[in-house]
């Protein structure tokens, strides 16, 4: 059994001279890795069972992930470590780093209603203020009835009328 974790893969590629198309290619098929282990319990539940073979398990992440060479090496390596399970749990963390290197900022955006112009507004002022690399998730959530809650990264910023609501009642 490898005493390697998911952070010690995280230093090794950052430090070995990747270059950054390397970079985004294993973002990106983290990233997926990271929202089909989430959505389908099933693919999840496949992944982190002992009983199924590496090559099975490869497969199935070729499947999700694609087949470009970078990322099916970094898989097969997780896999061979026998951390993938560790990856499973903590792909957020993973993701969170490569990006600080990247400088890709994730923002996601809460709104009551949207529409094209909206969007394209709130997607400009959020390119104004954290840059061009953005990874912008939109949300309506009609309970917020109006403004917008942002998390950006890990930060938390809510300037919708219910959040300013519960503000004021909480005074009372």
């Amino acid at each position: 059994m490898s005493s390697a974790t998911v952070n010690d893969f995280f230093q090794a590629i950052t430090s070995s001279g990747a270059s950054k198309d390397d970079l985004n290619i294993i973002y990106d098929s983290v990233k997926k890795f990271s929202e089909a282990t989430s959505k389908n319990k099933n693919i999840k539940v496949f992944l982190s069972n002992d009983i199924y073979p590496a090559e099975s398990k490869l497969d199935v992440i070729k499947d999700v992930v694609g087949e470009k060479q970078q990322a099916i090496n970094f898989f097969k390596t997780i896999i061979d470590f026998g951390i993938l399970n560790d990856l499973i749990s903590s792909s957020e963390f993973f993701l969170k780093k490569i990006r600080s290197i990247l400088s890709k900022v994730k923002v996601k955006v809460v709104v009551s209603s949207l529409t094209q112009r909206k969007e394209e507004i709130v997607r400009k002022g959020l390119e104004e203020v954290w840059g061009s690399d953005l990874e912008i998730d939109f949300f309506i959530d009609k309970e917020i009835i109006g403004g917008v809650i942002l998390q950006v990264e890990d930060k938390f910023f809510d300037g919708s009328i219910s959040g300013k609501l519960k503000k004021i009642n909480n005074i009372i």
